[in-house]
């Protein structure tokens, strides 16, 4: 056994297990497109192990070269399929997902036939090596085209995420492209371009790079995210489904006050004539419909709320931040008339439009003001200052809680981080992630026992 060939089937055997315990770990969609095309490159690296074993026959060679390429075919397309679940663009990406499982399905009908693979020769220090057919330079299309589509949907990703997440899909880039980069190489002497494959050397790199973030970096590991997401979800619930109970029953007071008192003014004779009686109840129906129309309103903000999802592509528009707060005081108003606490804004009335997603902005200050309040829970006081210049808007978000120890203050946007006995220490962690997908950043200033300072800036449009 050579080195080539055992590097090559210790990243066969590697690959197949680190898959399969990662499929094991999280049983969804991910891990299991993820298995597959670890399967794909398993069977790759096996059957080119077999091709270029010495002194292998030229019927057994020609085989294992038909295997190994045929697996490899479905490596770019199972590998883009990944990313596009693993960023979770499958929905954008549909079309030219199925086009390129098309393109190679078609391809591997003829994958054991000369079309694909023609036979083998001796290149460089093998006596075996494939001689393509004409369809096989679709597969070389293929491989560099659609694989770095799937890396750059990764690099996407990471860019918008920060902390443990960036890390994790760090290493699964690095990782990934260590095997990626060292199997181009085998590319070169199919057309006769006699690059030695050290790049072989470097896939035996992939399973430990894996290992070291699985372990360290939780790599693939979502339970527990899934967890904290499922506990951050039923408290939003809480608080929205109190608010709605809040802001609704005024109107439907109205409504229901104005219907018994037309009924008992009619029972008991009041109106002096038919006509009196018409006008009086033009003047309810008209009031009747001024609330119920308010109730719908109401109602409306808290399902566009409610239904807004953060992984959507996003919509930047100019956003007032005066109107935006007006619009979001129904869903945390109960929250501060409970807690006694008063919300005051100071927004000048020339302030620039804020220039990113509007639901991600109404996530945004719907988190920092619950968590405001979160820290007053015996009263006190939030105020929303907010400043301009010719580069940036400033935001700030000010409480009178509590306070952050000082040795504490940077693990606040770290996932899973609370200081509370009920949080789940993702609200200021998504916080973050969606400021700085808006194009802005976040900081806090807190002093125990004076309160907490969240500032916002985000830039100016010109």
């Amino acid at each position: 056994m050579t080195p080539y060939t055992f590097s090559l089937l210790f990243f066969s055997f590697c690959t197949f297990f680190i898959s399969l315990l990662i499929w094991l770990k999280r049983n969804d969609n991910v891990a299991k497109i993820y298995f597959v095309f670890s399967c794909f490159v398993a069977v790759w690296s096996g059957g080119a192990a077999i091709m270029l074993t010495p002194n292998t026959s030229h019927s057994v060679a020609i085989l294992g070269s038909r295997v190994s390429n045929s697996a490899a075919l479905f490596i770019p397309v199972t590998w883009f399929h990944f990313c596009c679940v693993y960023t979770e663009r499958q929905r954008k990406f549909k079309k030219s997902l199925l086009s390129f499982y098309l393109v190679t399905i078609f391809v591997g009908c003829f994958a054991f036939t000369p079309h694909f693979v023609t036979r083998t020769a001796p290149a460089m220090v093998f006596d075996n090596y494939t001689k393509p057919g004409v369809l096989y330079h679709m597969h070389t299309i293929l491989y560099f085209i659609v694989v770095p589509i799937g890396f750059w949907q990764l690099f996407r990703k990471m860019k918008l995420t920060q902390g443990r997440e960036r890390q994790q899909i760090k290493g699964l880039i690095i990782a990934t492209f260590a095997g990626f980069f060292g199997g181009a190489f085998t590319f070169f002497p199919v057309y006769d371009i006699m690059v030695p494959q050290y790049g072989l050397f470097l896939l035996p790199v992939y399973p430990f790079v894996m290992a070291y973030f699985m372990i360290r970096k939780n790599l693939f590991d979502e339970y527990e995210m899934a967890r904290a997401a499922q506990r951050d979800k039923l408290a939003a619930i809480g608080t929205l489904a109190t608010s709605i109970n809040h802001e609704i029953k005024n109107p439907l007071y109205i409504i229901q006050g104005f219907s018994d008192s037309f009924l008992a003014n009619t029972e008991d004779g009041i109106f002096k004539n038919d006509a009196e009686a018409l006008a009086k109840a033009r003047e309810v129906l008209k009031k009747t419909g001024e609330q119920s129309q308010r109730a719908l309103e109401i109602m409306k903000r808290f399902a566009a709320f409610s239904k807004q999802n953060l992984n959507r592509e996003m919509q930047i528009e100019a956003v007032p931040l005066a109107a935006l707060i007006e619009n979001i005081m129904p869903l945390v108003r109960h929250e501060l008339e409970l807690d006694k606490i008063e919300l005051t804004e100071n927004i000048p009335a020339d302030l620039p439009p804020v220039h990113a997603d509007r639901r991600h902005l109404e996530e945004i200050f719907f988190n920092l003001i619950v968590n405001a309040c979160q820290a007053m829970k015996s009263g006190g006081r939030i105020e929303i200052h907010a400043a301009f210049d010719a580069e940036k808007i400033r935001i700030s978000v000010n409480d009178t809680g509590h306070g952050i120890p000082a040795d504490k203050v940077a693990q606040i946007f770290e996932p899973f981080y609370t200081t509370k006995e009920e949080g789940t220490g993702l609200g200021l962690y998504v916080t973050r992630q969606l400021v700085e997908r808006n194009g802005g950043r976040i900081m806090v200033d807190s002093k125990v026992g004076k309160g907490t300072s969240f500032v916002l800036e985000f830039p100016v449009m010109k």
